[in-house]
């Protein structure tokens, strides 16, 4: 780079410190910008710096020129072209114009040539350094689909009619097989199977693929398909997510294993004492009290069955089955709240006028009056499950139970009562009773 003695340069005269101020001085600082231009080079001739947006300009690279790009029209399929548009300018100073001293370029980009013209197709747009580093992040994921792609154009591609249990069992040898109207796999007849060692000696992964994109999976480790023949759907998962908007209950799920049902559960106390004493029982037994083991488990409420959504989807369940449609048919397409109103009854207001409820699973009564067998707040503990059934009606398999609270909770309002002498409003509080939910 050329370099302008500014500060220590001498003269004949014994000047110190002084440059002359002259168009040669300012051609020399100009030349040297124009040569920082060219370092622009290393991206290439022609890209983007950074795109208009409709307010702020961009900035494009063209043969070793940095110029401004109108803020519009911003990209979009109909670009085809960025046009330049160059403009001289005079000064006028000291009583005197200067005809076109100042040469303005800038760049835009547009769906017609015009002018000096470039194809807009032939621009590359630099990504920043940030979007560079998540992609060379990415790298080894996409490195290795790349090497699984390429596996698999290598090894033989079959096509097989009438594929049996058998015959898929024992396909464990590195291959593609394209199978149509064979054994069932996730209730289709036709698919696809890819058959990839798994790192050691004869294990193998054998993978369906559906025509409606999903996706089966399982593990051969030499000797034996591990858990049997059955096969694993991919992305699949039992376990509930909850939150509570507004009073409202949302849950979200995974991918459901097919047969699967989202049930909901209350938990069930009983008692350490057991009474044995009763009209028909034996003499030696009546008025006697045993103990016993307390319980404290979640059971099927009602045989409720909550509806499912799409994976991955927060949504408000509902009630779709219960066990006893005669009886219960009332909780039928009822969401959380509803299903649980019967949780809690109101029974005769006290002597002093208070509310008083009963709680499914609460031994005291609960009112705003405290006592011995009253309480002011309480709660039942319910839950959601994700499970399958066996043939026999037991269950298979279940997920992580979603663990909730249904409260019957007390409100304290302020009532205005009137006014006193000095002319302030007098209040008296009131509570009321009132239910909501929680996670655990």
């Amino acid at each position: 780079m050329q370099k302008a003695n500014y500060t220590s340069t001498t003269t004949a005269s014994g000047g110190q410190g002084k440059y002359p101020l002259s168009t040669q001085t300012l051609d020399f600082i100009q030349q040297q910008v124009m040569i920082l231009q060219l370092l622009g080079y290393i991206g290439g001739s022609k890209y983007i710096l950074r795109q208009p947006d409709g307010t702020n300009t961009g900035l494009a690279f063209i043969d070793g020129e940095v110029l401004t790009l109108a803020a519009k029209p911003i990209p979009s399929a109909n670009i085809r072209y960025v046009n330049v548009t160059t403009k001289k300018t005079d000064i006028k100073a000291d009583g005197e114009t200067y005809t076109e001293a100042r040469t303005y370029r800038i760049a835009a980009l547009s769906s017609s040539a015009s002018g000096e013209s470039y194809e807009y197709s032939k621009f590359a747009v630099l990504e920043s350094n940030q979007t560079l580093g998540e992609k060379i992040r990415q790298m080894p994921q996409t490195v290795l689909n790349y090497l699984q792609d390429i596996l698999a154009e290598k090894m033989p591609l079959l096509s097989k009619e009438g594929v049996t249990q058998s015959q898929l069992d024992a396909l464990t040898t590195p291959c593609v097989v394209s199978c149509t109207k064979s054994v069932k796999v996730g209730d289709s007849t036709n698919y696809g199977v890819e058959v990839l060692p798994t790192g050691t000696a004869k294990s193998v992964r054998q993978t369906v693929y559906l025509p409606d994109g999903r996706k089966y999976t399982r593990y051969y480790n030499g000797s034996t398909w591990i858990g049997g023949s059955g096969w694993k759907l991919e992305g699949e998962n039992l376990n509930l997510e909850c939150k509570i908007v507004a009073g409202t209950v949302y849950i979200r799920h995974g991918k459901l294993p097919e047969g699967c049902k989202i049930i909901m559960l209350r938990k069930k106390r009983r008692s350490r004492w057991r009474s044995t004493g009763g009209g028909k029982a034996y003499t030696k037994n009546r008025g006697k009290r045993i103990k016993r083991a307390p319980k404290r488990q979640y059971v099927h409420y009602k045989g409720v069955v909550l509806n499912t959504s799409t994976a991955g989807t927060w949504y408000v369940p509902k009630c779709i089955s219960v066990a006893n449609t005669k009886l219960d048919h009332d909780m039928l397409n009822k969401e959380l709240g509803g299903l649980c109103r019967p949780f809690v009854v109101k029974k005769a207001d006290d002597a002093s006028g208070n509310e008083v409820y009963r709680m499914t699973g609460v031994r005291n009564a609960i009112t705003v009056k405290k006592s011995a067998h009253t309480q002011n707040s309480a709660y039942t503990q319910i839950g959601f499950q994700v499970v399958s059934y066996n043939a026999d009606g037991s269950v298979a398999v279940g997920g992580n139970i979603l663990k909730l609270k249904y409260h019957l909770r007390r409100l304290r309002t302020r009532i205005q009562q009137g006014i006193d002498k000095n002319n302030h409003p007098v209040y008296i509080y009131k509570y009321k009773y009132y239910r909501a939910f929680s996670i655990e």
